[in-house]
């Protein structure tokens, strides 16, 4: 498999485990995300101008473990021998979460296991943003729907020249754009299905792990 074959799996594998994730988070906190904190800053902000002391509390507490998170997976990253081995870290996150959520009754929950999940992604997040030479980040898909429209203009304007050329690389953006909207709707059923929903990205990440090559793409 091509270098770039293997970037696009992992752009879907990454966008998949962060919709998902980002969803179960938003249903839980009713309207916080997990990993989209452009909304969250905003909503913070929002919620400053109003008053709404709560909100602001439980804003901030996601804000603030998901800089955390960041600090340790950057300060992790530099400690392990190849980068894709803090996707277990990941994954470990994502185990002990199932773990508290088994824990509690029926029909409750703690916000103990969303913010792990906030942690998560901010792991995600810093561990790999570069696949194949290319920036794509597969937490936040703002920048990549941009960018997604920018290379489909490029190939329009090259068609027009007569030079039709639409390659792997410049479909990563719309890849890890779409296949978060995969890893959101995925949830859904999966919430319903089973109460084990926060192991369904596992597997992935430990594939993602003992499947990828060793060679650093962030930069």
């Amino acid at each position: 498999m091509s270098p770039i074959s293997h970037s696009a799996l992992r752009v879907i594998a990454l966008g998949l485990i962060a919709g998902y994730v980002d969803a179960v988070g938003y249903v839980e906190l009713h309207g916080i995300f997990s990993a989209a904190m452009t909304g969250n800053s905003t909503s913070f902000g929002v919620s400053l101008a109003e008053g709404e002391w709560p909100r602001i509390a439980t804003i901030g507490t996601v804000l603030g473990l998901f800089f955390l998170g960041a600090l340790a997976a950057s300060i992790l990253r530099r400690s392990l021998r190849a980068y894709r081995h803090e996707w277990l870290w990941i994954a470990a996150l994502l185990v002990l979460a199932q773990i508290l959520h088994w824990l509690h009754p029926a029909n409750s929950g703690s916000k103990t296991e969303i913010l792990l999940l906030t942690v998560a992604m901010a792991m995600q997040g810093e561990v790999l943003s570069r696949f194949s030479g290319i920036s794509v980040q597969t937490i936040v898909v703002t920048n990549n729907i941009i960018k997604f429209a920018d290379n489909i203009a490029a190939f329009l304007w090259k068609l027009k020249a007569g030079k039709p050329a639409f390659s792997l690389a410049a479909a990563l953006p719309g890849l890890g754009w779409t296949s978060c909207i995969a890893g959101a709707f995925l949830s859904v059923p999966m919430r319903h299905a089973t109460s084990g929903f926060f192991l369904l990205p596992v597997p992935l990440l430990i594939a993602l792990c003992f499947l990828s090559p060793d060679e650093p793409e962030n930069s």
